[in-house]
């Protein structure tokens, strides 16, 4: 079924009292249909946010009942929609399991566990006394606390399903991992493994001659130093264009992935940092051309052919070959 969006003008606060209300009808039917709830509750908001914005603002002087039938009704063309992807969930299955694959993950595929998200962030931020991150990053007692603070977060929480499906399918259909994340949950999941799966960790730009890697260019909770240097355990804050080790440069050219055929997806990153833009998507999907998914949450894109919209923990257990 196709979703078509038109936008208007409604302020879709102004029908915020209805949020409730369409969650309900949603989780209602998405139980008939034979779905777990719990897969879908990160994109319930997604989902409301944009069936209001389809709301014409004439009706908006209708009785309520007739309101909330009519985002209902958009809210369940949109799920339908995203539960009509079987195609592109089957294509990226099929050539992740023909190919092997490169994973590129961001904050997306941790959100399920509880590690906070560059919002929610600003309190860490405030308990540390930094008004924003370009203060934090120039301030090294402020820096190192913000760490500190973020690693003993990191602690209380546990892999979710994306990591784990990403960990199973290592490195036999994922030959690397380029982790933009701070914690450390896909290198946790492995050690929960029975027996425990190790994966070789580059979080600071030294020389490689092991293969099959998890790449930490942004920062790592396992490496916290009192000096922020980028390259040699200093952490990428969320103001700044991103970082590439240098050693992962020239290990895909020594090893050949700059030429090799193989799926890239990209789960859980919006895709904002020039640096990884530059040096890795652009060289990954188009130098030359190879088969990529991206997984996340933008409703503009359900019906980009390569675009699986979803929850990491979700989608990500459907496209890899191992369960």
């Amino acid at each position: 079924m196709q979703v078509e969006y038109t936008q208007n003008d409604t302020n879709p606060e102004s029908l915020s009292i209805y949020n409730d209300p369409v969650r309900n009808f949603l989780k209602e039917k998405i139980k008939k249909i034979g779905h777990d709830v719990r897969d879908f509750s990160p994109v319930f908001d997604v989902i409301i946010r944009e069936a209001k914005k389809k709301i014409p603002k004439e009706i908006l002087s209708y009785p309520p009942e007739i309101v909330l039938a009519r985002i209902e009704e958009q809210a369940l063309t949109i799920m339908h929609g995203i539960l009509s992807q079987d195609n592109k969930i089957r294509g990226a299955r099929e050539r992740i399991t023909s190919y092997g694959s490169v994973f590129l993950v961001g904050a997306g595929i941790s959100f399920e566990s509880g590690i906070p998200l560059t919002r929610v962030l600003q309190d860490l931020l405030k308990f540390c006394r930094a008004s924003n991150y370009e203060e934090l990053s120039k301030d090294k007692e402020k820096c190192l606390k913000f760490k500190r603070e973020f690693g003993k977060i990191c602690e209380k929480k546990e892999p979710s399903r994306s990591h784990q499906s990403i960990v199973i399918n290592f490195p036999k259909y994922i030959k690397q991992i380029i982790c933009l994340n701070w914690d450390n949950l896909i290198e946790k999941c492995g050690k929960s493994l029975s027996p425990p799966k190790n994966i070789n960790k580059i979080n600071e730009d030294i020389p490689v001659s092991t293969k099959n890697h998890i790449w930490k260019f942004h920062g790592d909770v396992d490496n916290i130093k009192e000096d922020n240097i980028k390259g040699m355990g200093g952490w990428v804050f969320p103001h700044e264009e991103g970082h590439v080790f240098k050693c992962f440069i020239d290990y895909i050219k020594n090893s050949r992935l700059s030429t090799s055929l193989f799926t890239f997806v990209i789960a859980g990153y919006s895709e904002r940092e020039k640096e990884i833009c530059d040096k890795i998507i652009n060289l990954f999907e188009k130098e030359p051309p190879r088969p990529t998914f991206r997984v996340g949450l933008d409703l503009t894109r359900l019906h980009n052919t390569q675009y699986i919209f979803g929850p990491s923990d979700y989608i990500l257990p459907k496209i890899m070959p191992l369960p």
